[in-house]
């Protein structure tokens, strides 16, 4: 997978399985831990709402439920599967956004309930499932591959921005060369204005310059990847390093009534891990689903289609 996906001529280098399979292997001993340490899975039935202050945490409304299960091309995709007919349930990680901020509120201190007191309120959404499958330890294994996958995107998107930097420094010296070129070709109708000529020499000096500098920007980009080889060094670096490129941390919010952040005496702990892909960071927990509150449209694209006439 890593060779298919990052560049198959990778196979011309002699015995590459053997070279490469310690940083797969370390790519995947990373992962596999980050993935056994996401919580859940929770329980997202009707029920559940009304039971499991975590459900209430995650989503404002039970329709809320039905609507991210109801209208997740994934999930549904999923279900249709003929193996997935004598289910009871769907598994998948369900990830979100989190945003925290102060509000005045109502809060009791001691015997007493103050008015506008400023409390730090969590909310969550963006509710999205992702690799939906028939059970908690699939669900996992799943997410190893993908993880995988994102390394390997990973060294993909250094080997297109290297490429991408060589052709923008190609362009810089192109140009740079073209003016000074210009400006030796102007020299001899400014014989005649010492002003001028001095301003075209310091003007050419200052792109001799630039243009050493582009010149020693390219020569090290081009020393950089020039083989075969190299390439293979820099899918080996992503792997052995994979921490850089994808991590995660179990985070819990205690949270009340109405998501508002209390000591654990007052509320419930929360749970949820905060997943590192890349630049993008996002929030998720394993869940489960029963498959027989699974509704073609939900209530709320119902009463949106009545309001919209569609």
């Amino acid at each position: 997978m890593a060779v298919e996906h990052f560049d198959s001529r990778l196979k011309l280098i002699p015995g590459y399985r053997k070279k490469l399979a310690p940083a797969v292997e370390n790519a995947l001993i990373h992962t596999d831990a980050l993935i056994a340490e996401l919580p859940g899975p929770v329980d997202l039935s009707r029920q559940a709402y009304s039971s499991d202050p975590r459900v209430n945490a995650y989503f404002g409304s039970v329709d809320q439920i039905e609507h991210v299960f109801s209208h997740s091309a994934d999930f549904r995709e999923f279900v249709k599967r003929a193996e997935s007919f004598s289910l009871t349930h769907g598994y998948a990680l369900m990830v979100m956004s989190r945003q925290e901020k102060s509000v005045l509120g109502h809060a009791q201190v001691g015997d007493m309930i103050q008015s506008e007191v400023m409390q730090q309120v969590v909310n969550f959404s963006g509710h999205q499932l992702v690799k939906p499958a028939d059970s908690e330890e699939s669900v996992r294994y799943d997410l190893r591959e993908r993880a995988f996958q994102h390394l390997i995107a990973e060294a993909v998107l250094k080997l297109a921005r290297h490429t991408e930097e060589k052709a923008d420094l190609d362009r810089e010296r192109i140009h740079l060369k073209m003016e000074l070129k210009t400006l030796r070709a102007e020299d001899g109708a400014l014989d005649f204005v010492a002003e001028e000529i001095d301003q075209s020499r310091s003007r050419a000096d200052q792109l001799r310059k630039q243009l050493a500098e582009v010149e020693l920007k390219h020569d090290k980009a081009t020393r950089g990847l020039e083989t075969i080889n190299d390439y293979f060094e820099l899918l080996v670096n992503v792997l052995n390093h994979s921490d850089v490129y994808c991590g995660l941390e179990n985070r819990s919010d205690c949270l009340g009534q109405h998501n508002v952040v209390v000591d654990s005496n007052n509320g419930s702990e929360v749970p949820y891990a905060e997943i590192r892909i890349g630049e993008l960071q996002r929030y998720g927990v394993i869940v489960k689903y029963p498959l027989n509150e699974l509704k073609e449209q939900s209530r709320i694209a119902s009463q949106m289609n009545s309001i919209y006439g569609q």
